[in-house]
C-alpha cells in the first residue's frame, strides 16, 4: 500500500495485506509506539527484509490510515455525559451485544466456547 491518491483515504479494506503489516500494526497499538519510533522498524525491516517488494506501509501515519479504514461491523455510539465549564464530553462506547456478535463472527473461538461448555456441562452435577 504505497499509493498516495485521496482515492486511497476513502477506501476500505477487509484485512491486512499480510501478517507483517498486521503484526507491526499490533506491535504499535500494544506497546503505544510513537510515529518515529514505528517508522524506524519500517525502515529495519525493510532494509534488512528479503522481499523484493516491501510488505510494510511505507510510514505509520499511511498504516494507521489504513486501520481507520477497514470495514468493521463494529458500531460505537457516542452518548453525552456531562456539561461542565461550556464544554460537553461524550462516552464513546459499543453495545455489549454488539461485541458479543463480533466475537461470535470467529468461527475458532465459538467452537471453542462449545466445546468448553460441553465439557463443563458433563463434568457439573446438579443436586
Amino acid at each position: 500500500m504505497q499509493n498516495n491518491s485521496s482515492d486511497d483515504e476513502n477506501q476500505e479494506y477487509d484485512e491486512f495485506p499480510n501478517e507483517a503489516y498486521a503484526n507491526l500494526i499490533g506491535l504499535v497499538t500494544k506497546f503505544k509506539l510513537s510515529n518515529a519510533a514505528g517508522n524506524a522498524i519500517i525502515l529495519f525491516f525493510n532494509k534488512h527484509s528479503n522481499n523484493s517488494k516491501f510488505p510494510l506501509p511505507k510510514n505509520i501515519k499511511q498504516g494507521k490510515l489504513f486501520i481507520n479504514n477497514m470495514k468493521s461491523n463494529l458500531s460505537y455510539k457516542k452518548t453525552k455525559v456531562l456539561d461542565y465549564d461550556n464544554t460537553e464530553y461524550f462516552l464513546y462506547h459499543m453495545p455489549l451485544m454488539s461485541c458479543i456478535q463480533n466475537i461470535l463472527e470467529i468461527s475458532d473461538i465459538s467452537q471453542t466456547f462449545a466445546l468448553e461448555y460441553e465439557e463443563l456441562y458433563k463434568t457439573t452435577k446438579v443436586y
